[in-house]
């Protein structure tokens, strides 16, 4: 199907979250259609929680994880909750502001930014920091797919 999501790649997507038990308070990926977030939130452990952050804009993506779980596993799997304010217009699209950060992050720290999914992520987890949205003392993995 498109973007892989199916209750197959769900189940093998667990493996991921597995991989990260014990290794981040939060661990943050960005999310096409659903499935990656889906598997990895049910492969944490307890205390976890995964954060997704859509590239798509809609507000369908919480249902589409819940029927993906429930198709893979019977039902909701681990901790796991959605921001959606940075789609940036949505799938295929950015900002000015998303290229500017993405820019200044490729500068500071050499590593190049994908600009549909990963610079959406950062720029989301950048916010949350600034916002408080993330917890003092909280530590976060981001999960880079593209």
């Amino acid at each position: 199907p498109e973007g892989g999501s199916n209750a197959a790649a769900v189940r093998g997507c667990r493996a991921l979250g597995a991989e990260l038990r014990g290794r981040a308070d939060v661990v943050a990926i960005a999310c096409g259609t659903g499935g990656t977030l889906a598997g990895l939130a049910a492969g944490l452990g307890a205390g976890q929680r995964a954060l997704g952050v859509p590239v798509l804009r809609g507000g369908f993506l919480a249902g589409e994880i819940r029927r993906l779980q429930e198709e893979a596993f019977g039902g909701r799997r681990g901790q796991w909750s959605l921001d959606e304010r940075f789609h940036f217009g949505g799938y295929g699209r950015t900002a000015p502001e998303l290229d500017a950060f993405a820019e200044d992050f490729e500068e500071r720290h050499g590593v190049r930014v994908e600009r549909l999914y990963v610079a959406k992520l950062l720029y989301g987890l950048v916010e949350l920091a600034r916002e408080g949205g993330l917890g003092r003392g909280v530590d976060v993995a981001a999960v880079l797919t593209a």
